[in-house]
């Protein structure tokens, strides 16, 4: 299980590197939908840690 901590609170995990991913650009496109696009994947698992 990997997890990204969201700055506004939320943890968003996913058993699998595509579904940690999948996960977080989900909640960036509901709840921060000003920053979507704004992250790479290479981004993403850069913050990511197991959980």
């Amino acid at each position: 299980m990997q997890v990204v901590h969201c700055p506004c609170g939320k943890d968003v995990e996913g058993e699998t590197d595509d579904d940690l991913v999948t996960n977080v650009e989900q909640h960036i496109q509901s709840d921060h939908p000003d920053m979507v696009g704004k992250y790479s994947r290479e981004q993403i698992m850069e913050m990511a840690h197991a959980h």
